[in-house]
């Protein structure tokens, strides 16, 4: 009887196998870069990788196990059979165990087969091999059934069934099957097959000689997959570690080294250096900015988790020019000294301030610009606490706090 298609199937899944680990690896890999950018990014960030990564992961994770259940199986063409019995490398093998491995391949149990093993040459041997045994087939396997064998490799382990797979009447070659444990065993190999005559594993090996070299490429699979989905996210990223050394998850926007990170992403987005207003807070920058420097359209750009939105037009639009000014015009390196200040001043924490940065008004009766935010840019926020809060507000330059 020929080799089983279906263990053919199954025994194919020894690379396949290597692939879908690979595979559960990026999606882990992908889940942590999904999880470190949902904590430190933007809001969102990172919810597409985590839906994707949990679902391919499982999934992927499931089938390596069945492939990894396959493992034992014996792998040959046909043509590999046909060869071993060419040259008389046949033999009987007794069944002494059946065991099923709860594993189904199209419905049926992939079992493990206690063999003992003389070929027709050579010495006699003990191996385990797995197959796919129908269930309809399952009495032809039973303990004590002697089966015809071709032995693919001289010297074993790697057998195939070539019965019609009903017990012989009587040997056919004159040879007697001696007991388990009077001969060798020899295990099969995770995931070999045959091919012109010699035994060929994966590319890495599954035992432990190989688990070095795994483990490091599993590693890497799993780094590069993080890294895929933290780089857009990377400023962020970078943001977060050196707040974790102060003791917070997250980059305070309001500082000067994340607020100049602010500062050359936005200036980048915009095309040029002119706003109109900039709204500071731990977690996002806001700034308004005109579409074309000395034109009024203006337009609303937000700095969240290291990345940069267009959000449109300005909620409203200014009337003059004159109400632009440029970032240089604003000493952002003060806006944290300012709010510290200020807190000590009416002793209490900075807490989440906000700050507001834009021209003061126009106080000039008989100016066209009357009212408007035409004036020398300044620094205003507030400090507070459930029971009323004290504005402030300073020159762009950081001098002159004044509360009010």
């Amino acid at each position: 009887m020929p080799i089983s298609p279906v263990r053919l199937t199954a025994l194919s899944l020894g690379k396949l196998e290597f692939m879908l680990r690979l595979i559960a690896f990026a999606a882990v890999g992908a889940l942590l870069g999904g999880v470190i950018v949902t904590i430190v990014g933007p809001p969102g960030a990172g919810t597409i990788a985590v839906s994707i990564a949990i679902p391919v992961g499982i999934l992927a994770t499931v089938l390596s196990g069945v492939g990894r259940s396959l493992g034992g199986a014996i792998g040959a063409s046909p043509q590999v059979v046909e060869a071993a019995r060419a040259a008389g490398r046949v033999g009987i093998a007794r069944i002494d165990a059946l065991r099923q491995t709860g594993t189904q391949i199209n419905d049926q149990p992939l079992c493990e087969l206690d063999l003992t093993v003389q070929p027709l040459h050579g010495p006699a041997f003990a191996s385990t091999m797995r197959t796919v045994v129908p269930v309809t087939a399952i009495p032809q396997f039973q303990p004590g059934t002697e089966r015809a064998v071709a032995v693919l490799l001289e010297g074993g382990p790697e057998v195939a069934f070539i019965d019609s797979g009903e017990a012989p009447s009587q040997d056919p070659w004159g040879v007697t099957v001696p007991a388990r444990d009077a001969v060798p065993f020899i295990p099969v190999e995770r995931h070999t097959r045959i091919v012109d005559g010699k035994r060929k594993g994966p590319l890495l090996g599954v035992g432990r000689a190989g688990r070095p070299k795994r483990v490091m490429l599993y590693a890497v699979v799993a780094i590069a997959a993080a890294a895929l989905v933290v780089l857009p996210y990377h400023e962020a990223v970078v943001q977060s570690l050196s707040a974790v050394q102060d003791g917070r998850l997250r980059a305070d926007l309001r500082q000067a080294d994340a607020l100049g990170d602010a500062h050359r992403a936005l200036e980048s987005e915009i095309g040029h250096d002119r706003v109109t207003s900039i709204v500071v807070s731990s977690d996002f920058v806001i700034v308004e900015a005109p579409l074309v420097v000395g034109e009024t359209k203006t337009d609303r750009w937000t700095y969240r988790g290291g990345r940069v939105t267009h959000d449109g037009a300005a909620p409203i639009q200014p009337d003059f020019a004159e109400e632009q000014f440029a970032w240089s015009d604003v000493a952002l390196d003060q806006v944290w000294p300012l709010l510290e200040e200020g807190a000590a001043q009416v002793g209490l924490p900075v807490g989440d301030a906000t700050v507001s940065i834009t021209r003061s008004t126009d106080d000039d009766i008989d100016s066209e610009t009357f009212a408007h935010p035409t004036g020398s840019p300044h620094i205003v926020f507030s400090i507070g606490d459930e029971y009323g809060s004290t504005f402030f507000s300073a020159a762009a330059d950081g001098t002159g706090l004044e509360s009010n």
